[in-house]
């Protein structure tokens, strides 16, 4: 067997571990069509053993903190996929991403800017629970604050997972935390913003386009030129 068909099994092999699938299906790749398992749930059934790790993540210190867990929203066989930095507020109480006035924001461009809707794409965090200043107050508005690199670090899994799982031909990373993790990076959103990346997710290759994040937009409305701009590259990838 040629080297090359040997790496390819490897990879698929590790795939599975690592999503937990007993399945004999295989995921797409970006640009192709789905196989017919795939189709029928596959990668579905992926993402619900994984959401169910994230319920009952008590990896660092935010599982025993948060309120509700924040898995994603949205379609998972979408091409597209939006990944931010972490829950609020809003999120905490509610358990879902982006349904706060960020996320309006958000669903206002990509509906205006790419004419899709939320339930055509999917939206994450690269940390599922809401990282707070004052842990022991979840009910204290203004608590936010970035994750750790350790709370990172013990989160980043579950989003590889959902990103192998989904295999979306398009991410964007909103905002600078999640750029510069998922670039490995130390460069900011405002060099970082209106370039492509290729990304390579355990085989599943990606074109990576790095914008603002809408609760950047709402304290700085005049940036929005500058996420048009980034609307129309992510566009032309589409």
């Amino acid at each position: 067997m040629p080297s090359a068909d040997r790496e390819k099994i490897r990879k698929y092999l590790e795939f599975r571990r690592d999503a937990g699938d007993e399945g004999f299906w295989i995921g797409r790749r970006p640009g192709k069509a789905r196989s017919k398992e795939n189709a029928a749930g596959g990668s579905a059934g992926g993402l619900d053993m994984v959401r169910k790790e994230v319920l009952n993540c008590r990896k660092c210190a935010l599982g025993s903190q948060r309120l509700n867990a924040c898995f994603g929203d949205g379609n998972e066989k979408t091409g597209i996929m939006f990944i931010g930095e972490g829950p609020g507020f809003e999120e905490d109480h509610r358990g879902h991403v982006f349904v706060g006035r960020a996320g309006k924001l958000l669903d206002k461009i990509i509906s205006t800017t790419l004419g899709l809707e939320r339930k055509d794409v999917f939206i994450t965090n690269i940390v599922k629970c809401h990282p707070m200043k004052d842990p022991s107050n979840p009910e204290k508005r203004m608590n936010d604050r970035p994750p750790s690199e350790d709370e990172i670090a013990q989160c980043i899994p579950y989003l590889r997972r959902q990103i192998e799982l989904i295999c979306p031909r398009v991410i964007v990373a909103l905002g600078s935390p999640s750029a510069k993790t998922l670039l490995g990076t130390t460069e900011g959103i405002t060099r970082l913003r209106g370039r492509v990346f290729d990304l390579e997710f355990n085989g599943v290759k990606v074109k990576l386009v790095p914008t603002y994040h809408p609760a950047y937009l709402l304290r700085n409305p005049t940036k929005k030129s500058e996420v048009l701009e980034d609307t129309k590259i992510i566009r032309s990838l589409l």
